[in-house]
């Protein structure tokens, strides 16, 4: 087994990715992502106003960082997928383990 080998530096947004070659010649990768900055930037959101454009014709709801995407599709849901938004705001929007997700107040 051999060690971890940078295959992703950092580009500013916290995310990286490591490689390692296994002894069965199998690939693993590890990713990972500083996720204060888009938490933070959330709580921020989350407490200026109601999440609603001036029009009130659109209305932010939540931040999901790129990393936490990738572990959905590696789980198998698609959250874009219109079939799983359901699924997507059962077990993630409206869940009170992700609530640093949400932009706005309320229930989606």
């Amino acid at each position: 087994m051999t060690d971890w080998r940078l295959i992703k530096p950092d580009d500013g947004s916290g995310h990286t990715m490591h490689m390692r070659v296994e002894a069965d010649g199998s690939v693993t990768i590890r990713e990972t992502m500083d996720l204060e900055p888009y938490l933070d930037a959330n709580a921020r959101l989350f407490n200026d106003g109601d999440g609603y454009s001036p029009s009130r014709e659109l209305r932010r709801v939540a931040s999901v960082p790129p990393i936490l995407m990738n572990e959905l599709y590696q789980k198998g849901l698609n959250p874009l997928d219109p079939d799983n938004r359901g699924l997507f705001r059962k077990h993630i929007l409206n869940n009170s383990d992700y609530q640093r997700l949400r932009t706005a107040p309320g229930r989606v």
